[in-house]
């Protein structure tokens, strides 16, 4: 997990990691746990918690579950294409 956390914190918008504030995680954002890695779902329990999409195990292949608290989170992650496009861009110009 950490090469993947990695790669996150340098092209990901990065945010917050509690979940206190349900709000704050929305479909398709990467979780990112000590020892797994998640995207959230758009479907929410009762607390307003997403659930999340991962592969729990060998024998069910990928899940969709409410299991965001099961896992210490180290990570949350937003993928903003046009963003990340201008990085990259920028980047590109200025290593040249």
């Amino acid at each position: 997990m950490n090469n993947l956390k990695i790669f996150f914190d340098r092209n990901a918008e990065s945010l917050n990691t509690s979940l206190d504030n349900p709000k704050d995680w929305q479909a398709g954002d990467i979780v990112v746990f000590t020892k797994h890695i998640a995207i959230c779902s758009d479907k929410r329990n009762s607390n307003g918690i997403p659930f999340i999409i991962h592969h729990s195990n060998i024998v069910e292949g990928a899940t969709e579950a409410d299991e965001m608290g099961k896992y210490t989170i180290v990570g949350h992650y937003r993928w903003n294409k046009e963003a990340n496009d201008a990085k990259n861009s920028w980047d590109a110009v200025s290593n040249h």
